[in-house]
């Protein structure tokens, strides 16, 4: 047998290096395309993130006599139904989304991470939304503070609000949350009427998320 005959590529040879060459040279280009695409939209994400001022506390009076700032070191997403809200299909869609981003990041007992609030601002409220929003799977859990104050919090959310839509260049919405990262700063506001605001909103939370090692 000729030595030309013994060095002919067979098909399982073919197949062989042909894995080979994936294995070599395919997966890590593959990978470096991925992590490369994974990088830039982060950067680009990351980029919508500002500085719009700095939210109030939240303070919390112990029976010890202690107080504490419920929002202190928290990732906060805000949302002011303003005064007497009543159960209209915007107020029960954002209660409903409310819970939907607890589902996601609120506190459970097998979970070790705390770092998540649901800030809503009202003052009074119609009896079937009081109800509503009480009745809520998650309404007796410790991310959701419902708190008052819309003078304090109306000047805050309202000029940052200003500020981002001129900036942004947006019309501005009826309805809208306000994200804080951990040091109560407001990072952005989305439509709270547009499920792709609340998606993008979501991925800024968990790009704002403390890392858990």
């Amino acid at each position: 047998m000729s030595d030309q005959e013994t060095k002919k590529l067979t098909p399982k040879k073919i197949f062989v290096y042909g894995v080979i060459g994936i294995l070599l040279f395919g997966l890590p280009t593959m990978s470096y395309v991925y992590l490369k695409k994974g990088f830039e939209w982060r950067v680009n994400a990351q980029s919508e993130l500002k500085d719009f001022g700095k939210i109030p506390q939240v303070p919390i009076l112990w029976p010890d006599g202690t107080k504490e700032n419920q929002l202190q070191g928290k990732i906060c997403v805000i949302h002011s139904f303003g005064t007497n809200p009543s159960l209209v299909p915007v107020n029960k869609f954002i209660i409903d989304t409310g819970e939907e981003l607890f589902s996601q990041f609120g506190y459970k007992k097998e979970a070790i991470r705390n770092d998540f609030r649901l800030v809503m601002i009202k003052e009074g409220g119609s009896a079937d939304f009081d109800t509503y929003a009480q009745t809520r799977p998650s309404a007796s859990m410790s991310n959701w503070v419902w708190t008052g104050g819309l003078n304090n919090w109306s000047k805050v959310l309202g000029e940052g609000y200003q500020y981002y839509t001129n900036t942004q260049k947006v019309s501005p919405y009826p309805n809208y949350y306000a994200l804080t990262d951990t040091s109560g700063i407001i990072r952005r506001f989305y439509n709270a009427e547009d499920k792709s605001e609340v998606e993008r909103m979501v991925q800024h939370i968990a790009i704002l998320l403390p890392r858990q090692f």
